[in-house]
Formats: C-alpha cells, structure tokens, sequence
C-alpha cells in the first residue's frame, strides 16, 4: 500500500547517506534489536518473500493496485481519527472525505477515485498523534515479526494489521488477512531487495532509515532547520572519513 511504499522509499532514501554503523546512535536495545531483526529477515528470505514474488507474477497489476487501495483505504479512518487529534481538523475532515468518497464511488476503495478529485491523503497515526501531543525522543526497537518501530510507535505497530478487522467486524476473514499481508509485502519487493543490496549494516540502514522517516511524517515533511543541519552535518562528517 502507498503508506508502507512511503516508509520503505524514505528509508531507502535516508538510508543511503549512511549505509555502515553510526555508532552516535543511541540504540540501547541493540543486542535484542539485532537477534530480532535476524530472526525476522531469516523467516522473510525463507517464507514471505517468495510467496510475495509467487503473488506478483500471478496477480495482474490492477488487481493489485485494487488490493493495496482496499486496505489503504480502510486504514484512512484512523488516519482521519489521528488528524483530529493532533489539532489538524483540515486532515482529519479530508481523510474522512477520502474514505467516504472511495467507499462508495470507488466500490468499497477498489478504485482511488479521492486522490482523483483533488482530495489528499495525510497518513497520520497514533505514534504522530503522540509526538505532537510531546513525546519526541523515543528508543528504537525491533519487533519480532512485525519489524521497526519505537515504543512511542509501538501501538501502532501491533494494532495496524487489525485496523481493517476492528472496521469490517463479521465480514472481515482470515483471507483478508492474508490478502493484506503479501500485497502489502510484495509492494515494496524491489525497494527491500535494494537496501539488501546497498547496504553494509542492513539492520542499521534500516533502524536510521525508520527514524528519519517517521521524523519526516511527524513534521509533515517539514523538518525544522536545525534538525536538517544536524543531519547535513553527520553526512559531512561521515564523508570526511
């Protein structure tokens, strides 16, 4: 889906100005970090990813893009709800338009008919809900299975997979589930297979990558100057050596 194809992208991006250790990040859980993120790419290499890859060559592409509108569209209700809590009643107002538009003009958010009209999908959640509400720093950690996150992210983390659950109650199946899952994973294939190509320290381009990202949506994309410069800064000083 676009949320998640955003994220990886980001990190991909981010990641590439530093793909070995940076060993100024503070990362007190490293050691169960790193065992987590083993144990979880080892069962991706092994099961989920060629499965995602079966999915790809047998799906056509606009089923697929049908299936990743389904579930991002779902996920818009929470969205709305995290814009309104952050004090942005303009977000939350046109996520909720987005997810009433596509439910009933885009059959069900099979088609993207919002982002057609001119209305904005802003990808808020409960973790951004708690950075402006000023829980900024929080320590990185690597959930088994379900991968980066931070514990001021992490009820985001367990709860987004039960998100479409929570609003379809009855006629919601474990096929859907599932359906979510590898769409969702087969989407950013080529992006992950780059990072495991690219990258020295997969586990940290991956954790610094997380954590600029979600800089990144926390602002809006508008990162605050000094942060920026700090940033320009650890690359300067990367390169010098």
């Amino acid at each position: 889906m676009r949320t998640l194809g955003l994220l990886v992208a980001v990190i991909f991006a981010a990641g590439c100005a530093s793909v070995t250790p940076d060993p100024e990040v503070d990362d007190p859980h490293e050691s169960f970090n790193r065992s987590s993120y083993e144990f979880s790419d080892t069962l991706d290499r092994a099961v989920v990813v060629p499965v995602a890859r079966t999915y790809l060559n047998i799906t056509p592409d606009p089923v697929h893009q049908s299936i990743l509108n389904i579930f991002q569209n779902l996920r818009t209700v929470a969205s709305s709800f995290n814009g309104f809590l952050q004090g942005k009643p303009d977000a939350g107002a046109e996520d909720f338009g987005r997810f009433l538009v596509n439910t009933t003009l885009g059959v069900g958010g099979i088609f993207d008919v919002a982002s057609r009209v001119g209305l904005e999908y802003h990808n808020e959640d409960f973790g951004q809900t708690l950075a402006v509400w000023g829980w900024q720093e929080s320590n990185f950690i690597y959930v088994p299975l379900l991968g980066p996150s931070t514990w001021r992210d992490l009820p985001t983390t367990l709860i987004r997979g039960y998100i479409p659950r929570a609003i379809l109650g009855g006629s919601y199946h474990w096929g859907m589930g599932f359906a979510d899952f590898v769409s969702a994973r087969a989407d950013v294939l080529s992006l992950t297979d780059t990072r495991d190509n690219s990258a020295l320290d997969p586990y940290s381009f991956t954790r610094d990558g997380y954590l600029q990202s979600r800089q990144f949506l926390i602002h809006d994309g508008e990162i605050p100057l000094d942060e920026l410069f700090d940033e320009f800064d650890d690359f300067d000083e990367e390169f010098d050596e």
